[in-house]
């Protein structure tokens, strides 16, 4: 079995690689990497407290949700691979601009926070939305399980990497300066590097090449539109577009609805995770990284296996499962306040949403034409992004009024009416082999 994974992965383009290299940048530097130990104390080091963290957090999401849509839009319009390198741009600009907050009058200081990070988020956006229809386009149908699963190994492998340089490097230039880790200073070098690093990723997507149209199927001879392809309607008769169109709608619909709901758990512990280790319980720096990074990495072997329990129980019944693990794993963060029960939630955490986002992605996508999902990746981005920004506004005002206890039990709950609604909605559904491409997804009873 182990013979036939390595096999598929020697099958995958050179673009595949490519992207992974990219990708491995971001987990290294945004995406659970150096900035998810150290924005945040970053923050906090510079005199706010937990509710400016969770209004900082929460603007940025925000922009995150809003800019998803049209960030779908750009893929479809000058293609996934030009749009991500757009976003990785933007978001090197964004990330080093952010390095230098400390240095920005205090009278200015909070709108040119609030500023650059909604920049920096929008950036996020337009690199996130593009990743999965880029993916999908550069891999055959019997290779998704295999990329989608390395694809999040490497994020989670790369975060663990970046956590880890998280929490030693403010350590390094507080002794390099002889300043006091209560500082700020010793944290904003550590987020000019990761904004310094994303020119790798740059680079690597500008060796890839879009996927071309077969030159046996040339399109037919149209006059140029000046709107993305998935807004165009089809040339079906009216039945056929009216049940499309009613099935495509329903299913963004209820996407969006779990989406919101399941990543909620995620969302308060990605978020306040850093802010609980360091202002709850008091751990240095250094544990706080190394915690995060461990729970990145103990993703990386749970996620290898997802082709592997997805043959064995389908993307389906193993997105459901891994969502009401997160559930489990917020229990012992909720209900022990010590840091050893906050890293083995965290880790519980970490790994089981990167099976369950692996498998939802792969679910859904299957589901929909070539074309469609650009738009379907916007939405479900979009969705997220507003699950997480609803979460970081209203979790910095909970800790201060409730207590962090109140706050990881809510996101536990709402994670748990999400994975019900994704199990009792989709629990009927009869695919085939192209569903939604062919008006072939059967009501749930």
């Amino acid at each position: 079995m182990l013979a036939a994974y390595l096999a598929t992965l020697r099958t995958f383009q050179r673009n595949v690689w490519l992207y992974f290299i990219a990708i491995s940048l971001i987990g290294f530097t945004v995406d659970g990497g150096i900035y998810s130990v150290v924005f945040n104390l970053f923050l906090l080091r510079l005199g706010y407290g937990p509710e400016f963290v969770g209004q900082v957090n929460s603007v940025g999401l925000l922009a995150f949700a809003i800019c998803s849509l049209p960030a779908g839009a750009l893929g479809s319009r000058f293609g996934n691979r030009q749009a991500m390198i757009i976003g990785l741009a933007l978001m090197m600009t964004s990330s080093i601009l952010l390095s230098f907050s400390e240095a920005v009058t205090t009278s200015w200081r909070e709108p040119w926070i609030f500023t650059v990070y909604c920049f920096f988020h929008s950036s996020i956006a337009i690199f996130f939305v593009n990743t999965a229809p880029f993916l999908m386009a550069s891999t055959s149908e019997d290779q998704q399980s295999h990329a989608f699963s390395i694809q999040s190994a490497m994020i989670s492998a790369a975060a663990f990497v970046g956590s880890m340089a998280g929490g030693i490097l403010p350590g390094i230039f507080a002794n390099t300066t002889g300043l006091s880790l209560e500082v700020a200073t010793p944290y904003r070098y550590p987020l000019l590097i990761a904004g310094l690093t994303i020119n790798i990723g740059i680079l690597a997507l500008f060796l890839a090449q879009e996927k071309k149209r077969n030159p046996r199927k040339p399109l037919p001879s149209r006059p140029r539109r000046l709107y993305p392809s998935f807004f165009r309607v089809p040339r079906f008769n009216r039945i056929q577009w009216q049940n499309l169109d009613r099935n495509f709608l329903k299913l963004v619909l209820v996407v969006s609805s779990i989406r919101v709901f399941q990543i909620t758990g995620m969302a308060v512990l990605m978020t306040f995770f850093n802010v609980y280790m360091d202002d709850g319980l008091g751990a240095p720096t250094a544990q706080v990284g190394l915690l995060t990074g461990l729970g990145r990495l103990l993703a990386v072997p749970v996620v290898l296996t997802m082709p592997l329990l997805s043959a064995r129980w389908g993307n389906r019944d193993l997105s459901a499962g891994a969502s009401l693990s997160a559930v489990l794993f917020l229990l012992p963060v909720a209900f022990i306040p010590t840091w050893w029960a906050a890293g083995i939630g965290y880790m519980g955490v970490m790994a089981g949403s990167s099976i369950r986002y692996t498998s939802f992605l792969i679910y859904i996508m299957a589901m929909i034409k070539p074309e469609q999902r650009s738009l379907m990746s916007g939405i479900n981005e979009m969705t997220a992004g507003l699950g997480f920004a609803v979460m970081a506004l209203i979790g910095g005002y909970i800790i201060v009024n409730q207590g962090y206890q109140t706050l990881f039990l809510l996101g536990a709950g709402l994670t748990f009416v999400g994975t019900v609604i994704f199990w009792g909605y989709f629990r009927n559904f009869a695919m085939a082999k192209t569903p939604l491409r062919e008006v072939a997804v059967t009501e749930p009873g």
